[in-house]
């Protein structure tokens, strides 16, 4: 098993339809158990096939709680009921998170990395998952659904030279050794220090490309252009100015 490299937007292979895996070979489980990997080393949910460069309908989903990750071949969405508004965010769009619109309740089937049938009605993160990484398979990204007026909100703060990369977490882990059933006590809880290495799953180079296309498309609103508007704000006694207005600079006065 290896960590792949993510794909982060506006990279072209994130808006191209995946095809559908007609034999469950070795590469095809070879991909399954790096993106697995690659998804585990970046802490995410979820990832889609074309996410590390493989245009492949395979997905791969660890969600939490639970022990193991699983592997979705040629997953298909047959039914879904319900609307819900949810803050969601993607690998392939690290640091940003937005609002979307999701389905309450999902039906869907696909082979597992054996080739056998599965099927399961679910909900929750589950469905949430299962939406958005077939999307992925489609060519379809979350920024797709935000709400209208929206706009991806950062979901993380920039870090100093000569911090952490930007990307890296740091992890504690308190891993309890005693008997089970027994009150644990200090000496057998195991604390254990990680670092995920975000800066092995991203290029610093497609990371600057995607915070500018980010603000070139209109996902995210533009920081200086932000703080340009603030200084043409005027304050006004005037009731009719609601207490300002936004000067026009070609016909002010």
């Amino acid at each position: 098993m290896s960590i792949r490299r993510i794909r982060v937007f506006p990279d072209p292979i994130l808006r191209k339809k995946c095809r559908v895996v007609r034999r469950v070979d070795d590469k095809v489980k070879e991909l399954a158990a790096d993106m697995i990997e690659t998804m585990d080393s970046a802490g995410g949910v979820g990832l889609a096939a074309n996410q590390v460069g493989a245009l492949q309908r395979v997905i791969t989903l660890h969600l939490p709680g639970d022990e193991d990750a699983f592997v979705l071949l040629n997953p298909e969405i047959q039914e879904a009921e319900g609307e819900r508004e949810i803050i969601e965010g993607c690998l392939s769009f690290p640091g940003y998170e937005g609002m979307v619109t999701r389905s309450i309740t999902v039906k869907a089937r696909w082979l597992d990395e054996n080739g056998s049938k599965m099927k399961i009605t679910t909900e929750d993160l589950f469905a949430q998952a299962l939406e958005h990484e077939v999307d992925h398979l489609n060519g379809i990204l979350y920024v797709d659904h935000l709400l209208a007026h929206e706009k991806l909100a950062s979901a993380g703060s920039h870090i100093e030279e000569g911090e952490p990369h930007m990307h890296d977490v740091e992890v504690e882990v308190h891993a309890d050794h005693s008997d089970q059933g027994a009150e644990p006590e200090e000496a057998d809880i195991e604390v254990v220090h990680s670092t995920i290495k975000f800066s092995d799953l991203y290029s610093e180079s497609s990371v600057d490309q995607m915070h500018y296309d980010l603000r070139q498309a209109g996902y995210v609103i533009d920081a200086s252009k932000s703080a340009a508007r603030k200084h043409d704000h005027v304050e006004s006694d005037d009731p009719h100015l609601d207490g300002g207005v936004i000067l026009d600079r070609d016909h002010s006065h």
